[in-house]
């Protein structure tokens, strides 16, 4: 009997507590896209797109644009434009202008993110090539929301590898990891809003360099991250004409393994082993008889794709791949001399990437 009389009061005591902690979605303004950028003066401009759940209202997405000089002062002065009260723990998506990118320590202004439990760290981190402002208020007529379309638009291109999704929680892990570089979604808005690839970041979480859709593949594969669609189109070289020979192709399986040697700076051999499908040919090939001679003009032009990649990162000094990971791990007394200073150590690297094809596809036409 007592026991039933505990099990009572205590969901009785439960059910007080829901109902003082509650609070209608009329009264909460939820921050799905946060935007940060710099105006020509150099002063911190914060946007903020969300939701209106008012029946008067005709317009279903709210935006306003502040001056700030913190995320944590622009709640402030949301909550003296808005009708409800502002709230962080829905946003999925903080979009960052190039311009604030390029600035000294501007990562200091997420800070909020983790400091503060009630937001959330799984918003997705995106950088915008102009302005912000663009596209915060940017309004397409044959598109859904802004904040879900700009989410599943990232998160399709990320399942095709088109573009990274970083996370603010994985953006943490890359900037305080030493080993590698942080790395983001890149968008830009011109007549219609469009992603542009990835953006690289320094050691410093200063913006670097821009990468396309296509080298994006690239950087995925050399980061050993190989789920998701792989599709190629290529010209190969099969002939001293110099005539382009294109070629497209899925990659169903993928392997990859990274060796790491030190003899005076490090070197690293990745082996990169990929099974291709053909999935479309604009030359005449006889595949069936001599896939050798197109197999190995596939490797030629991968690996020469692999390298120039490689090369234009590390002229930057930064390493996206977390080469620096394999460096700590298997060559812990080199790493550590150069721990603090790795895009430097990683500039002057050797990276050895030997391509391996195999044909396990021809299409129904042979």
């Amino acid at each position: 009997m007592k026991r039933k009389t505990l099990l009572c009061l205590s969901l009785v005591a439960m059910m007080m507590t829901g109902c003082a902690d509650q609070m209608y979605i009329e009264d909460v303004t939820l921050s799905l896209i946060l935007g940060l950028d710099l105006d020509e003066d150099g002063n911190l401009l914060v946007f903020m797109s969300s939701p209106v759940f008012n029946k008067e209202a005709k317009v279903k997405e709210e935006k306003v644009e502040v001056k700030a000089v913190s995320i944590r002062d622009s709640r402030e002065l949301f909550d003296t434009t808005v009708m409800a009260l502002t709230s962080g723990s829905k946003t999925q998506l903080l979009l960052v202008g190039k311009k604030l990118l390029k600035q000294k320590n501007w990562i200091d202004y997420i800070d909020p993110f983790y400091r503060d439990p009630k937001n959330t760290v799984t918003t997705r981190v995106v950088a915008v090539d102009g302005p912000v402002s663009d596209v915060i208020f940017f309004r397409p007529k044959d598109k859904p929301r802004l904040p879900l379309y700009l989410a599943n638009l990232v998160d399709t291109a990320y399942r095709r590898n088109v573009t990274i999704k970083t996370t603010l929680q994985e953006f943490h892990e890359q900037t305080t990891e030493k080993g590698i570089t942080a790395s983001i979604t890149e968008l830009k808005k011109d007549h219609k809003i469009m992603l542009t690839g990835t953006a690289l970041l320094d050691e410093q979480s200063k913006y670097k360099l821009s990468i396309t859709p296509n080298e994006n593949k690239l950087l995925r594969i050399l980061q050993h991250k190989t789920k998701g669609d792989f599709p190629f189109t290529i010209s190969v070289p099969l002939d001293s004409n110099g005539h382009d020979h294109w070629i497209s192709f899925s990659t169903p399986r993928i392997k990859v393994k990274t060796r790491v040697r030190y003899d005076n700076h490090f070197i690293f051999d990745t082996d990169v082993k990929m099974r291709v499908a053909i999935t479309e040919r604009l030359f005449p090939f006889n595949v069936r008889s001599d896939a050798a001679k197109l197999q190995k003009s596939m490797e030629k032009k991968m690996q020469t794709d692999f390298e120039r990649l490689i090369k234009k990162t590390q002229t930057k000094g930064i390493d996206p791949y977390g080469f620096g990971i394999y460096a700590r791990a298997y060559k812990y007394p080199e790493w550590i001399k150069v721990q603090n200073q790795w895009g430097k150590a990683f500039a002057k690297a050797d990276v050895n990437v030997k391509v391996h094809v195999t044909i396990s596809g021809m299409g129904t036409i042979k």
